[in-house]
């Protein structure tokens, strides 16, 4: 009887709940309090849903008696899941993936003058500087972990962006353009508590050469496990405290700038 009202209350409350998700989880759960596959299945089939395709969480699915029929739905509906946009994901402490939106480099910053002062005897730092001391996707873990999401083929506009000094609504063409995390690099960015910003070293030139990007020794290592497809599992070596970002190494598209970063905060 305890179990029937127990079903009924989970079934009132899937159907009340518009904005409900299913996950990997919530297959789980209807499976404990005795829902047969039909059940499951139609629920899957009329709900967004955001499943995790990967080989341990199916792992997971089959250890707690899902059957095949529903293991083989959740990996179709997981090429399509309802929130799988484009995009940098994290892990909030509830469990929900919430998106990192791109935030725009406010000015940048040089030490030429001081170089010319020694003629040239040090590398004029070029520095790319972000508005605050404190990005606003905090994760309370030093051991995050990232999905990145690519898809190449896309044609429709999502995770739009604003471009300053140019037309609002761009494409988030970071993800259309490259195809891995392999083309990103996680660094840490410095706070510079009065002038409320924090930087990166973007470049560097000197009296015989001239560079750009971020320099390999600045880089910090990162794990990367394929979910499936364009999909991917990105997990950093622990992190301190402080604030980081993921910045596009690879190809620029014409008539784009690398202008953005993906930053977040670690406390």
């Amino acid at each position: 009887m305890k179990k029937f009202i127990a079903v009924l209350i989970l079934l009132c409350s899937l159907s009340v709940a518009a904005q409900e998700t299913i996950t990997n989880e919530s297959v789980i759960q209807m499976k404990e309090l005795g829902f047969d596959d039909n059940m499951i299945i139609d629920k899957i089939n009329t709900s967004n849903v955001k499943f995790d395709a990967s080989i341990s969480e199916l792992s997971k699915l089959k250890k707690a008696g899902i059957s095949a029929d529903v293991i083989s739905l959740i990996m179709e509906k997981s090429k399509h899941n309802t929130k799988s946009r484009t995009g940098i994901y994290y892990t909030d402490v509830d469990g929900e993936q919430k998106l990192i939106q791109p935030s725009v480099f406010s000015g940048t910053n040089s030490n030429a003058a001081a170089q010319k002062l020694v003629s040239g005897l040090i590398n004029a730092k070029k520095k790319a500087q972000l508005p605050g001391i404190r990005s606003n996707n905090v994760l309370g873990t030093s051991s995050p972990e990232f999905t990145f999401i690519f898809d190449p083929s896309a044609s429709e506009v999502d995770n739009m962006q604003t471009n300053q000094g140019n037309q609002a609504g761009i494409f988030n063409w970071w993800f259309r353009t490259a195809s891995s995390p392999n083309e990103f690099v996680l660094v840490k960015l410095t706070v510079k508590d009065k002038k409320n910003l924090r930087e990166v070293i973007t470049g560097k030139d000197s009296w015989i050469s001239s560079s750009s990007g971020i320099d390999p020794k600045y880089a910090l290592p990162f794990k990367i496990d394929v979910i499936e497809g364009n999909k991917f599992k990105v997990t950093p070596d622990a992190l301190e405290p402080g604030e980081y970002c993921f910045i596009y190494q690879g190809q620029v598209p014409q008539g784009r700038e690398n202008q953005s970063v993906f930053d977040f905060s670690i406390q």
